[in-house]
């Protein structure tokens, strides 16, 4: 026969009385809410807290409550909890519970305690409370950033004291009883994007290479006046983002209805005019950059550039980047602080539109403009008596490709030019002219001049060198050519 001491036998009724609590635990049922990156902090946030006891009551019995804020505090005047009904098959009865009294509401930092206390279940057809519903409608709680991470932790104890903590591995935990689960999020509720082209100046443009664009390029250019050269918006992106009172979020909160958009680039003389969504925009006096007035709301349109192909004026290779300055509304920050300027940056997003080509150039962001040729330049071409001069342009791509002589001499030393246009470098061949003095006529000075050969080709595949040789001696020297736009031979 075994003996039990008085000890042994306590021990022995405790766990007989928690078993007979035990139930499926405590679950907190709110789902993680997501709040929009942009409201300004600190700030005050509404949730709807509910979880499940996760235990089941005795008649009358009175048990500490609490939940406690990781990250954030709660605002003592919302912490107003009530109890719905449900039984073991998580049924709803009574709204509120009719046989569970909520006590008063202490508030201690970021825990928030109360009492609950059981009427009588025993004569019920189903006694349990573990699917009883804690609600904490409209709590509100302070959060210092949008870095933070708040969670909630939920149990029930047997003191006021161990309540007051809420601390989840304390042995006064009532077993079952307790949860721990994030309970916001934030993430950014609009994207600002722009999806930039590649146009090109096109050396073939008459009467002037370069003062018109390549056409057809398709999405970029219809014809040799206009590019193109990118499609900017900004739109909404995570759709259900909560502002600080819970309701959901438009960017009608976050923006107002005016801002700045700004392209920075060459809008020098060689630009007609320049458009965003069909409006000019307005060229700086430097013509360094334009800018326009739009709606952040309802930004979505493309950016083009307007020349005159007629004219003399040659497109400059270069590339555009784009801006927007704005003031966020009251309530709301973009970088600098609560309603106060930013100047937002793009993302690049090649998706947007499918019909366009990418550029070269990573920074070019609202897009690029190339000329297709290359100009590869000799300095100082001479042609005295007794010498020779040559200029070979080599071609190893697949193409022929056709090149063009432009001459210009030195200040007061009037040339006479000849032979300037009509050359073709063959695919994979090499072009000679073997005489320059057939390009280089006269002279009102020293028989010296600088010569550009521009030719419809890149540069990978086009290279130059100028040679001049002594007829007596056949001594001769050899200048690999500069291309002029980028310093590369």
């Amino acid at each position: 026969m075994k003996f039990f001491n008085k000890q042994t036998l306590a021990f022995a009724i405790v766990g007989a009385l928690a078993a007979g609590n035990a139930s499926a635990g405590a679950v907190i049922n709110t789902a993680n809410t997501v709040y929009a990156k942009e409201i300004a902090m600190p700030a005050t946030l509404t949730v709807n807290l509910n979880w499940n006891l996760g235990y089941n009551f005795n008649d009358t019995e009175l048990r500490y409550a609490c939940v406690k804020l990781t990250g954030a505090t709660p605002v003592a005047g919302t912490v107003t909890p009530s109890v719905d009904e449900y039984d073991s098959n998580n049924v709803a009865g009574s709204s509120p519970a009719t046989d569970m009294t909520v006590g008063a509401v202490n508030v201690n930092g970021n825990v928030a305690f109360f009492t609950l206390t059981s009427g009588t279940l025993s004569g019920k057809p189903d006694p349990s409370t573990s699917n009883y519903k804690v609600n904490l409608n409209a709590l509100q709680f302070n959060v210092p950033n949008q870095n933070t991470t708040v969670t909630a932790t939920v149990g029930l104890y047997d003191n006021p004291a161990a309540a007051g903590t809420c601390d989840p591995a304390s042995a006064q935990l009532i077993p079952g009883s307790g949860d721990t689960k994030q309970l916001i999020s934030f993430k950014p509720s609009y994207k600002f994007s722009i999806d930039p082209n590649k146009a090109t100046a096109s050396v073939d443009n008459a009467p002037t290479s370069f003062a018109g664009f390549k056409y057809p390029v398709a999405g970029v250019s219809t014809n040799a006046d206009e590019a193109r050269l990118a499609y900017a918006e900004l739109v909404q992106i995570n759709v259900g983002n909560l502002k600080a009172n819970g309701t959901p979020i438009a960017l009608t909160d976050i923006f107002p209805a005016t801002a700045t958009l700004k392209v920075d680039g060459d809008f020098g003389a060689w630009l007609d005019y320049t458009q965003f969504d069909g409006v000019n925009g307005t060229v700086s006096g430097a013509g360094t950059s334009a800018s326009w007035t739009v709606d952040p709301t309802a930004l979505g349109a493309d950016f083009y550039v307007y020349a005159d192909s007629t004219s003399t004026e040659e497109i400059p290779a270069g590339i555009y980047s784009a801006s927007l300055k704005v003031t966020p509304n009251s309530g709301y920050d973009l970088g600098n602080g609560n309603n106060t300027q930013v100047v937002l940056v793009p993302s690049v997003d090649e998706s947007l539109n499918a019909t366009d080509n990418q550029v070269d150039d990573n920074s070019a962001i609202a897009g690029q403009i190339v000329q297709d040729g290359v100009r590869l330049q000799a300095p100082l071409v001479q042609v005295p008596t007794g010498w020779i001069s040559r200029m070979v342009i080599t071609n190893t791509g697949n193409k022929d490709r056709t090149f063009f002589l432009t001459v210009q001499g030195e200040d007061g030393n009037t040339l006479t030019t000849g032979n300037l246009t009509g050359y073709t470098v063959k695919a994979k061949s090499t072009y000679v002219i073997n005489d320059l003095n057939t390009v280089l006529q006269g002279f009102t000075g020293a028989p010296r001049a600088t010569i550009v050969a521009t030719v419809a080709g890149p540069e990978k595949e086009i290279k130059g060198l100028y040679q001049i040789v002594n007829t007596t001696s056949m001594s001769l020297s050899n200048y690999v050519m500069v291309n002029q736009d980028t310093g590369g031979h």
